[in-house]
């Protein structure tokens, strides 16, 4: 396959493969893959221009300032438009393989105009994620063809993305999604263990077995960890007292907050804005 020894060439995590192609319909800024992100996306991105990024290894969350929120799995598929704050990134550590194409320009906006891309539906499912990659590589990448039938071939395969994909936004035990919806769920402050699991229909005892397996720590730590990371994130870009930020993340009282920020961190709050 082609994707594939375009892949296996490259030791970097981060190849691009084609840049500025260039038509009066529009351009394609950029195309290129990503392997083991770790994420790290500011929450929320501003991005001026379109770009649909397909996940090919993983799990991960989607959310957006519209309230969209959806797990991602291996070949789910995210559209970003511009302009709308948004944020995609795994949730566990080996981080996740996406494959990416940045595109702008009249033709583009045209098929927004139209309601071709809308802020409605920003991510779905592909059925054959690697096929399509392929043939983006042949048809458009590496075609030995004028700028402007590239340009319309790319269409047409965002076309079959677009219109043949179904979305799936509600929990599904089976398969890795339920792990991933797990993940997103437990990242919320407010998140229950027990909860999650009943919203994932499965028994409790159940649900903290095959969360550790699949996460190397049980639920409850992975819960803990994300909260503490998001108060991190606080810390960091806001000014917002501890004390906030411990009732915004749950804990029932700031020095509670200050412990467990401790523990993980191993700086107290206050020490670890100042050093960030």
């Amino acid at each position: 396959m082609v994707f594939q020894s375009k892949v296996s060439s490259m030791d970097r995590k981060w190849n691009r493969l084609l840049s500025h192609l260039r038509s009066p319909l529009g351009q394609l800024v950029e195309v290129g893959e990503v392997r083991a992100s770790q994420g790290g996306m500011a929450r929320f991105r501003y991005l001026q221009r379109y770009a649909l990024v397909l996940i090919t290894r993983g799990e991960g969350i989607y959310e957006d300032e519209n309230g969209r929120e959806r797990s991602l799995v291996a070949g789910d598929w995210v559209l970003v438009l511009p302009e709308l704050g948004h944020s995609y990134r795994p949730l566990v550590s080996g981080g996740w393989d996406e494959f990416y194409i940045m595109f702008e320009g009249p033709v583009f906006d045209l098929w927004r105009e139209e309601g071709l891309i809308e802020v409605g539906r920003v991510s779905g499912r592909l059925g054959d994620t690697a096929g399509w990659i392929e043939r983006l590589l042949g048809e458009v990448v590496d075609a030995d063809t004028g700028t402007s039938t590239r340009l319309c071939r790319f269409q047409a395969l965002l076309a079959e993305v677009l219109e043949g994909s179904v979305e799936n936004w509600t929990p599904v035990v089976d398969g890795p999604r339920w792990f991933a919806d797990a993940c997103r769920l437990l990242s919320q402050p407010e998140a229950k263990v027990q909860a999650v699991a009943a919203e994932l229909d499965l028994p409790y005892e159940t649900f903290r077995r095959r969360f550790r397996q699949h996460a190397g720590m049980p639920p409850h730590r992975y819960h803990r960890q994300q909260v503490i990371n998001r108060a991190a994130h606080l810390l960091e870009t806001t000014q917002m007292k501890s004390a906030d930020i411990a009732e915004a993340m749950g804990f029932c009282d700031e020095p509670h907050f200050s412990h467990a920020f401790r523990q993980y961190t191993g700086r107290a709050p206050s020490e670890y804005r100042k050093r960030h």
